[in-house]
């Protein structure tokens, strides 16, 4: 079974987007904060990182830049998650090796096939 890493400091995001994505059949692992993500995703090497893009202590570009250069877990694919109308926003979050970029709300079919697809590759 694929795992699936949602790390989002809202606890009801992270509620919709498990919701949502278990019915992928997928293990969910959850982090409140970048630092915590980041610890996760190095322990549990999840298939796939759904990162919010204004993650406390560490954002999920900062994490998905780590990640990426780190070899151990550079295979993440990681999808980031904003709720911000920042159009330089999405540039950041591909240089620093996000595969694919998803803004809040989130239409939940659109949702489950990007994650499907990213599961898949």
């Amino acid at each position: 079974m694929a795992t699936i890493l949602v790390a989002d400091a809202n606890a009801l995001i992270r509620f919709a987007l498990r919701t949502q994505l278990e019915r992928l059949s997928v293990a969910i692992l959850e982090a409140a904060d970048g630092p915590a993500a980041l610890d996760l995703a190095r322990a549990a090497h999840p298939r796939v990182a759904v990162l919010d893009c204004a993650l406390p202590r560490l954002s999920g570009v900062e994490v998905c830049a780590q990640l990426k250069a780190d070899p151990a877990t550079a295979d993440i694919r990681v999808a980031i998650l904003t709720g911000s109308i920042d159009p330089d926003l999405q540039g950041y979050a591909v240089t620093a090796g996000a595969a694919c970029f998803l803004t809040k709300p989130w239409a939940m079919q659109a949702l489950r096939q990007q994650i499907r697809a990213l599961l898949a590759d």
